[in-house]
This record gives structure tokens, C-alpha cells and sequence, in this order.
């Protein structure tokens, strides 16, 4: 292994699982004198967060605030500089390359979406703008504003590359898509409590869409009825920040939270904390 970081950084940012079950880990430090990031691949998920025991690791200039894979072997960072970053893990998962970035937000860039063509890529920061990315040309094709505030998540729809979601500071949650004139409706009006930080798609139906939010709640929308949610329940007592479904059991919701808690609801029925 080459130029392996001595330490974790202490902020684990964010967990990305590769297709053979091993495990890349996006962390900042968020202390110091410098706020760095770092890169991690861990062959057997079991040892993580050890060092000594990881397979290829990297520091980044700035901390790591979102990371998606764009294949096993490609993925792309959201930086707290405001860049957006294409890194490569080597074939044998033992080092890191940077393929390329580009400083497009003005501020942190927070989260990044993959479109299901993996050509396309949707990036939003804390200059409340959004970036639709050309992976093959590395630019940014078009930029986007309709949110005021802070941008916390992007989710781009697993069935069509112009659809995505995003939801804001401003306390708005809105659908995106491109290939329409007015590209963005809102989500939720009235319904949502407080500040959405996190949304996703539910794989069971594509017309539900689940949102965590500031509150510690989560609420489940079905698109064509928004009047009243599917569900509402809470499971943490404080913000949260990512909600993954599991690609197993797909009733199965894990949310994580300023609380220090994670959190996995089986939605069968009603919400039930497993």
C-alpha cells in the first residue's frame, strides 16, 4: 500500500458497500489545523475502521462530505471545498487514484447522486445550486436553482437518468425533472415538519419517496397523494442525516442520526424498529 494515512479521520462521512461485499469509507477531520479527508477500502468490512488492517487508503485535500460508486471501480466525491472529484480504486483494491475535479460549487458541495446511465451525475452544495454533471466530457452541463438555502441531499431516480429529488435548508423538498420546462415541483406541502435533510426513493414502489428530516422523523409520501403520508414515525431524537434501504430486505429502512444511533424500521406494515 502507498502513502496509507497514519490515522482515521475521525468523522465517518459516509459507507459505500462494492458488488464482492467490500467496503469504501469516506471520513473528515474536521479538527486541527487542517480540515482533510480521507479515502478508505477495506477488502473485509468486519475490520473496519482499523488502518492497519484496510486495503488502500488516501488523504484528500478537504473533508469528504458525500461519495456514490459509479462502477466498482470508479467513484465520485462531493468535497467540502465545493469540488467534485472522480476517483479510481485500482483492480487489485490496493490504491487510489484521482482521475480528475472541478470546483463547481462556490461552497461545500454536500451530496452527489449517480443517474442509472452512470454517465450522468446531479451534485448540490451549500450555494444552494445543483449540478448536472457529463461524466465522459467531466463538465457540468447545466446548473440549477430553485432551492435558497443550503442543498443537504440529491437522489436521482434508479429507473430514469432525468429524474431526481433534492431537499434544502430552505425546508423544501422538491422532484426534478430535466426534460421538462419547469423542472422542479415540490414535495409534501404542509406535510413535511420542519427542515428535510435526507430523501430517497422506496424500492418497493417508485412512487414513494422517503424523507428524513431535522426532527428526527421520517416520513413516507406517496407522489400522487401527498395530502396525508403513507408513513410518519420517529426514530431518533435529534437531525438525521442518511437513510439507506436494504438491498436484501427491502422493507427494511436504516436511518443515522445526530443522536449517535442507527436506527433499522421494517416497513412490512406499520413502522417497527427491528
Amino acid at each position: 500500500m502507498v502513502d496509507v494515512p497514519a490515522a482515521m479521520d475521525r468523522h465517518l462521512e459516509v459507507l459505500r458497500c462494492r458488488s464482492d461485499g467490500s467496503l469504501i469509507i469516506g471520513a473528515s477531520r474536521l479538527t486541527g489545523r487542517y480540515w482533510t479527508g480521507s479515502l478508505w477500502h477495506f477488502q473485509d468490512p468486519s475490520v473496519a475502521p482499523h488502518v492497519e488492517q484496510c486495503t488502500a487508503g488516501v488523504q484528500t485535500e478537504a473533508g469528504i462530505a458525500d461519495l456514490q460508486l459509479v462502477n466498482d471501480n470508479q467513484l465520485i466525491v462531493a468535497s467540502d471545498s465545493g469540488a467534485v472529484e472522480m476517483w479510481q480504486l485500482s483492480e487489485e483494491g490496493e490504491s487510489f487514484q484521482a482521475l480528475w475535479y472541478s470546483y463547481a460549487h462556490d461552497s461545500t458541495a454536500h451530496t452527489i447522486s449517480v443517474a442509472p446511465d452512470t454517465n450522468t451525475a446531479v451534485s448540490g452544495g451549500a450555494d444552494a445550486t445543483i449540478k448536472i454533471w457529463d461524466l465522459e466530457t467531466k463538465l457540468a452541463m447545466k446548473t440549477l436553482k430553485a432551492h435558497t438555502d443550503t442543498i443537504w441531499c440529491i437522489c436521482c431516480n434508479p429507473m430514469d437518468k432525468h429524474v431526481f429529488l433534492s431537499c434544502a435548508q430552505d425546508g423544501r423538498a422538491l422532484m426534478w425533472d430535466t426534460r421538462k420546462e419547469k423542472a422542479a415541483c415540490s414535495l409534501g406541502k404542509g406535510v413535511i415538519g420542519g427542515v428535510p435533510t435526507c430523501i430517497t426513493w422506496s424500492p418497493n414502489r417508485q412512487t414513494d419517496v422517503t424523507i428524513g428530516c431535522e426532527t428526527g422523523e421520517v416520513i413516507m409520501l406517496e407522489l400522487r397523494d401527498q395530502s396525508q403520508p403513507v408513513h410518519r414515525w420517529r426514530p431518533h431524537t435529534r437531525t438525521i442525516h442518511r437513510l439507506a434501504y436494504c438491498p436484501q430486505e427491502p422493507s427494511w429502512l436504516a436511518t443515522v442520526s445526530d443522536d449517535c444511533d442507527v436506527v433499522v424500521t421494517s416497513l412490512q406494515n406499520d413502522p417497527n424498529i427491528v
